[in-house]
């Protein structure tokens, strides 16, 4: 059983206390109580908190060395002393193995500390390692020395992931240890061994016991893996979805789509898969899938900046797609079906198509005679010009980069204008699918508000902020205007569908979706 450990960080006793009150309240099975980051606390203080914790929730005493991430920069002994005189105090000791490997005295003294203050059982040890370099060159001959020492009750390795790939490894890992086994991936790109080390025998996961402060590069809090990823439920046998992009910070996609699962008591949890832009970089990721099905991988959503490369890679990979992407040149969905091939889809067109037809108030049917501008020239670009286009609409791109919105208009029998003529342009509706205005640039703009038509309709893909500069702008000067949630929540739940068969809860999905922009600062 894989134990939700929370870390405790705090630089003073009180708010120590306090977090650790409300981890465990949070639903947290253990606590971690990083003493390095209260080394101006007295032991007896240090002794009280870990005295007062509520009852039945196993205490992790560390004292983390700067050289491997933690706050203690005095001496080494002195390090050495505190743990040896707090150790009485927890149920586990966590050991650093380089200084655990320093000396045959240290070891001595480790063992004196787990078997004082009268217990019956002496503390176990979690013997521990990390790299904030990235993966250790030695990696597997020092995680079988470490499993080797016979003292270490648990071993725990970490390493700074140079790209999401890194997360299977540790994954590989845990599935095959000797012994109680924690491999985790730090940094974004580590998120994953974070969120599924439930899913592959992780004896211990590290959560913040506060969201504010994490105890290493992209660790997760406590309630984000309970709410978000319902950790509590991801077994062995949990299906695994997840968004490819870059940046992932502002998506929705992992709240709403897991609130979906969860309400249809679907055993899957939706990640984010965090992958740098580049045709090579997802192709890298989609081979290691393809080649590693126990992971349990079922379908992805793709987004910025990879739809029109994940076109190239299902071909490559003699994946099946629907005609749509290649008429538009993209994909949004992947699905990985029984037999490992990929099958891909673009939800994105219909949803937007969907959204113009109710804002325009014109329901199907052709467009003959709309002039519609549209800003952008990626992946979501494509799929709106290629849906006003199919249904006869007058289209104009304008792009930051020109010669992007040049080849897209070539495509699509439309017309292309420099980024700065935008402002000149008449139009009937105008689409935004650029980044500007995106959470947290919330005061920006892809249009001047003095520059908005008349009489026109905007929409801005963009749904985070629910409402943007842009709509704000139009509404402000009576125009009907629509941001980006419904295109989001329509073309989520179709590849809802596609994963799975079922239809999608979209009132579970869209009020969850309003929840969290509802928090949004902005």
């Amino acid at each position: 059983m894989t134990l939700l450990v929370a870390s405790v960080v705090a630089s003073n006793p009180h708010d120590a206390a306090a977090d650790i009150a409300a981890a465990v309240a949070a639903g947290a099975d253990a606590v971690e109580l990083r003493v390095d980051h209260l080394a101006d606390a007295e032991d007896v203080v240090i002794r009280s908190i870990a005295a007062e914790r509520p009852p039945g929730v196993p205490l992790i005493l560390t004292i983390r060395p700067a050289d491997e991430g933690g706050a203690w920069d005095a001496d080494e002994m002195q390090r050495i002393a505190r743990l040896i005189a707090l150790g009485p105090a927890a149920d586990w000791i966590d050991v650093e193995f380089a200084a655990w490997q320093r000396s045959a005295n240290i070891r001595q003294k480790i063992g004196l500390a787990r078997r004082d203050g009268g217990r019956e059982q002496p503390a176990r040890m979690i013997l521990s390692a990390h790299d904030f370099r990235g993966r250790p060159v030695r990696l597997l001959s020092q995680l079988a020395a470490m499993c080797d020492e016979n003292e270490a009750d648990s071993v725990k390795i970490a390493w700074m992931a140079r790209t999401v790939r890194d997360n299977f490894e540790a994954f590989d890992l845990m599935r095959s240890a000797p012994k109680p086994l924690t491999a985790i991936c730090m940094g974004p790109a580590g998120q994953l061994s974070r969120i599924l080390g439930r899913k592959f025998g992780a004896h211990l996961a590290f959560a913040a016991a506060n969201g504010d402060r994490p105890a290493a590069p992209g660790q997760l809090s406590v309630e984000e893996l309970l709410r978000d990823y319902r950790w509590c439920e991801i077994s062995a046998d949990t299906e695994l979805y997840g968004v490819i992009g870059d940046p992932l910070e502002h998506s929705l996609s992992p709240a709403v789509h897991n609130a979906a699962f969860a309400a249809l008591g679907l055993n899957a949890v939706y990640v984010p898969i965090p992958v740098p832009a580049g045709y090579e970089s997802l192709k890298a990721l989609l081979v290691e899938i393809r080649g590693s099905p126990w992971l349990g991988f079922r379908g992805f959503s793709v987004t910025i900046p990879h739809k029109e490369d994940a076109l190239r890679c299902l071909h490559d990979a003699g994946g099946e797609a629907e005609p749509l992407c290649g008429e538009i040149g993209a994909v949004n969905t992947l699905c990985v079906r029984d037999d490992g091939r990929l099958f891909g889809a673009n939800t994105d067109a219909p949803a937007a198509m969907d959204v113009i037809d109710e804002l325009l108030g014109r329901p199907g049917g052709p467009l003959s005679g709309l002039r519609c501008l549209v800003l952008g020239a990626g992946g979501v670009a494509r799929a709106i010009v290629a849906g006003l286009r199919a249904r006869a609409a007058e289209v104009c791109i304008a792009n930051r980069t020109g010669a992007r919105a040049g080849e897209l208009a070539s495509e699509f029998a439309a017309r292309a204008v420099a980024w700065d003529d935008r402002l000149a342009e008449s139009y009937d509706l105008l689409v935004n699918c650029t980044s500007v205005g995106l959470w947290p640039q919330s005061d920006q703009s892809p249009m001047p508000a003095e520059a908005l038509r008349a009489g026109a309709a905007v929409f801005d893909t963009i749904y985070r902020p629910a409402e943007t500069r842009l709509v704000a702008d139009a509404r402000g000067r009576g125009l009907r205007a629509e941001g980006g949630l419904s295109m989001f929540l329509r073309q989520a739940a179709r590849q809802f569908e596609l994963w799975t068969g079922r239809a999608a809860p979209l009132d579970r999905m869209s009020s969850t979706a309003a929840a969290r922009l509802g928090g949004d600062a902005s």
